[in-house]
């Protein structure tokens, strides 16, 4: 077991030469043998080694039974031990999760507890891993259990033998490759006497029919070792994995524009419909799990995206999982967090939530000031503000301006007569999901100023916006000069 467990940890670079580890154990036989093969390589490792031990109150009387074990356990081999007592049900209800998901929730928070606590004593990230007790059943039970709800062929890769969690740390799993069987012989021989849950042999959960049922039914009337090829399947389809996932961030960081906007991930259309549908797919996956998407997206949903790049609609668009969108915006592709329920009716609301009510006030909007000069005020003004971002009309008086969004009726004159804000728009091709946010300088319906932004597709857009033919010219030599500038 000890040699087993070592080419496990050798072959996929588990755990190194003096780290720290941080080790999950319940009692039952598959942690207790993962913490007394460990300890048996501590010394050879050069480990140190922390248990630690969650009492998720779901079995009153045998939860504390198990806790006095693991705490024993600990004492007599002198390895620090962390016990924590959670609610699970408590938590379940609380944060709407199943039992399943808030005795998980707690452990995964009790064993980032731990490692943070090292960190505080300044060991390194890098030196420490979190040590679980997962073995090849688990590893079959998983499968079986992601084909039959559904999987991708990454779904049948199962659990993998290192992970980052969301603190950073590494999870490890050094007895992936040991089997129920050997384990249980493991602590038989070595007198470990593990604490067994008997609510594994209830048939209440999805699981445990797996375990109890379907995999002995599969065992005595198909496949004897239906385990061990379960598990080959698992290897081939992880190293296939690692291969596509290799190939999709090549094609993301090609498909990848360099004008971001935040909180979303915009890629060019002809990049992404030049792939191989099984690429494109993955990055997809790669661009929303860069916006914090954990769940991967359906089938359906990579179809529905799919749909999005030649729809004869340049302003598609889809909700996904997790509450994410995917729009398109004419050659652009954009994945953001929000739903796709744009208002159809546009308002003057400010993207603060806001509209300025005083139209004399200096400051219509956070990003932007308007102010007035006089023509030689602004000569000056002109030579020291020359990078600056600003626009400059005559004409008109700042108490009639407003920096606002669009309104129905806004209008702006293009060199070419006088056209709808909304016919603009669909002309410059500026993003469906944009029109609403846009900045305006606005004089009642009269827009002056199409205020640059970031979110428009053309370089022009971006860096001058678009003023209204009207009032562009400073024709007017008498008046002051009305001035917004970009703060």
């Amino acid at each position: 077991m000890k040699k087993k467990t070592l080419q496990t940890i050798r072959e996929h670079n588990l755990i190194r030469a003096g780290m720290h580890i941080v080790v999950g154990l319940s009692g039952g036989p598959d942690s207790v043998c993962l913490f007394d093969v460990l300890r048996e390589l501590q010394e050879e490792l050069e480990l140190k080694l922390y248990a630690v031990h969650v009492n998720h109150q779901f079995r009153p009387g045998a939860a504390e039974e198990d806790q006095k074990y693991v705490e024993e356990l600990c004492i007599k081999l002198n390895i620090p031990c962390y016990s924590y007592t959670v609610d699970c049900n408590a938590l379940a209800k609380a944060e709407g999760l199943t039992s399943e998901e808030a005795g998980r929730k707690a452990r995964y928070d009790s064993f980032a507890r731990v490692a943070l606590e090292l960190v505080d004593k300044g060991i390194s990230k890098e030196d420490i891993a979190i040590a679980l007790a997962h073995n090849a059943n688990d590893q079959c039970e998983t499968i079986l259990f992601r084909i039959m709800r559904g999987t991708g062929t990454d779904g049948l890769s199962g659990i993998p033998y290192k992970r980052l969690d969301e603190n950073g740390f590494t999870i490890v799993r050094p007895i992936l490759d040991l089997n129920r069987e050997e384990i249980e012989k493991y602590c038989e021989e070595r007198k470990l006497s593990p604490r067994i849950d008997h609510t594994n042999n209830e048939n209440l959960y999805a699981r445990n029919k797996i375990r109890n049922l379907l995999i002995p039914y599969i065992e005595e009337n198909f496949n004897e070792s239906i385990i061990e090829t379960v598990n080959r399947l698992g290897k081939v389809a992880q190293r296939d994995k690692e291969y596509l996932h290799g190939e999709a961030m090549r094609a993301y960081e090609k498909a990848l524009i360099d004008e971001q906007k935040a909180g979303a991930q915009v890629l060019d259309l002809e990049s992404l419909l030049s792939l191989h549908h099984s690429i494109r797919f993955r990055v997809y996956t790669v661009a929303l799990e860069k916006l914090g998407l954990e769940q991967n997206i359906t089938y359906a949903q990579g179809e529905n995206i799919d749909k999005i790049l030649v729809s004869k609609s340049p302003s598609a668009m889809c909700d996904l999982t997790g509450g994410f969108t995917a729009l398109r915006e004419y050659n652009r592709v954009v994945f953001r967090q929000g739903s796709t329920n744009f208002d159809k009716h546009p308002t003057d609301k400010h993207p603060t939530g806001k509209h300025p009510t005083d139209k004399h006030a200096t400051d219509s909007h956070p990003n932007w000031k308007l102010f007035e000069l006089s023509r030689d005020a602004f000569e000056e003004y002109k030579k020291t503000n020359s990078t600056k971002t600003f626009g400059a009309f005559s004409g008109v008086q700042s108490k009639d301006l407003s920096v606002r969004t669009r309104k129905a009726g806004d209008k702006i004159n293009t060199g070419n007569g006088t056209k709808k804000i909304q016919d603009f728009f669909v002309d410059q091709k500026v993003p469906k999901s944009y029109r609403d946010e846009a900045l305006l300088l606005a004089k009642g319906s009269d827009v002056l100023w199409v205020l640059p932004s970031d979110e428009f597709l053309t370089e022009s857009m971006r860096t001058k916006g678009r003023f209204s033919a009207e009032f562009k010219a400073l024709d007017n030599p008498e008046g002051p000069i009305i001035i917004l500038e970009k703060l």
